[in-house]
């Protein structure tokens, strides 16, 4: 039967916004997780809900053993059987202890697997985090971190990916909702402490669309996130976690890799179609596009839609002109650009049809549009070392890009981004995770 000839999928379930795909609780799917679940013979114990994922859900849980608090990232049936998040984390505790972007990557404390009514699950014990960069930008006044914590969080995530890479992994799937806070406000407090600070959890009935009672497969309510609010304006220290490696890959002993990375965020190679030659590289842009949005208040490349051939014309207008094989082969080239690169007299599928450079945008990021209020280091040279760094990021070709290790030698690096971090550290200790 053709696709277009099936009949519409029913829902199962009336949707709830800000909580899992509730469809997916079905074989395969999520496990049916609630609070006062306990796991390895009650070793675990689930006490709140810290998020969700497209194939897991994340809760928070006491470690009855050490009287701690873990997260626990509970898989999907159906990744559990193609997961390798678990042996990525484990060959990343192995490398160099001396790197300093270890810090940056989450430990995995523990590791098992249980069966329940959708299958066979694996479940991954790690340090429980706070919110993701994205959320705290969302929950702040501005959108923004000062600008001190914007250079430190900046140099994190560079070193964080340093790390990663010397280790010979890919992460593939860099954003801002994969960069978490680290916290310390749930350790050393009771569960009813907890509750008294962050909230109970917060249920709502699972209702099936024909009114049927629910059967084993989910569970009769679903549970909201627990709010851990860090507002960006507020952080004067943030430190970063780099989280999720359900996509990611030993370079080496992946010869033809695949990109998970949101199209926003994708390096161009990716979206023309090209084989991923340079993993390492492709991580390198994305990194790029998303320090730009670490740094300021709004995102690199702005479209109407995550459109592959709207973020083209975005890249475009942002970088300049790409490699001929590419220029040349964009079906849809003419409805955004003349031959000469200039845009098309009555283009309109953007919201600003006028060229902006990267040295316009970062006058853009918020920050200040003239060199009296802007909140950077102008006269001191801290727009163009950025402006730099960014650019060599964001290389057409692949092969052009730095390094980790040699972003961290550039001038915006190591005069204000590593200063920033080290600064940051002396100012308020930060322990080890």
């Amino acid at each position: 039967m053709a696709e277009s000839s099936l009949p519409p999928r029913k829902d199962t379930y009336h949707p709830e916004e800000d909580i899992e795909y509730l469809e997916d609780y079905v074989p395969g799917g999520y496990h049916p997780t609630l609070i006062g679940d306990g796991f390895c013979g009650g070793q675990y114990v689930v006490v709140h809900k810290l998020g969700f994922g497209g194939y897991s859900t994340i809760w928070l849980a006491r470690d009855q053993q050490s009287q701690r608090y873990v997260s626990l990232k509970i898989l999907t049936a159906r990744a559990s059987r193609d997961s390798h998040e678990a042996d990525i984390l484990q060959h990343l505790m192995k490398g160099d202890p001396t790197h300093a972007g270890k810090r940056f990557i989450p430990p995995l404390l523990d590791q098992f697997s249980f069966d329940g009514p959708n299958g066979h699950h694996r479940c991954l014990v790690g340090e429980p985090a706070g919110c993701s960069i994205s959320k705290s930008k969302e929950d702040s006044t501005d959108f923004m971190f000062p600008p001190d914590a914007a250079r430190s969080t900046a140099a994190q995530l560079l070193l964080g990916l340093s790390y990663l890479h010397a280790s010979g992994i890919c992460h593939a799937d860099l954003h801002l909702r994969n960069f978490l806070l680290r916290t310390s406000t749930v350790h050393g407090l009771s569960t009813d402490a907890l509750y008294k600070r962050f909230g109970e959890p917060y249920e709502v009935p699972i209702r099936r669309v024909d009114g049927k009672p629910g059967g084993p497969h989910a569970p009769p309510h679903a549970i909201y996130p627990m709010t851990l609010s860090m507002p960006a304006n507020e952080l004067d220290d943030p430190e970063v976690i780099i989280s999720d490696y359900g996509t990611s890959f030993v370079v080496s002993q992946t010869p033809s890799p695949t990109l998970h990375t949101p199209a926003l965020y994708a390096p161009p190679e990716d979206l023309f179609g090209e084989p991923i030659t340079r993993p390492a590289a492709a991580d390198i842009w994305t990194l790029g596009v998303n320090l730009y949005e670490v740094l300021g208040e709004r995102p690199l490349f702005e479209t109407f839609a995550w459109d592959r051939d709207d973020i083209i014309g975005e890249m475009i207008n942002t970088l300049g002109q790409p490699p001929t094989r590419w220029w040349d082969s964009w079906a849809k080239r003419s409805e955004f650009f003349e031959s000469d690169g200039s845009w098309v007299a009555d283009f309109s599928r953007i919201a600003t049809p006028e060229f902006r450079r990267l040295h316009q945008r970062l006058w853009d990021m918020g920050r200040g549009e003239t060199e009296q209020t802007c909140a950077w280091d102008v006269a001191g040279g801290e727009l163009h070392a950025l402006e730099e760094m960014l650019r060599a990021m964001m290389s057409f070709e692949p092969a052009d890009r730095p390094t980790a290790d040699q972003l961290l030698k550039f001038e915006y690096m190591t005069k204000w981004a590593l200063p920033a971090w080290e600064r940051q550290k002396r100012v308020r200790p930060i322990r080890d995770p």
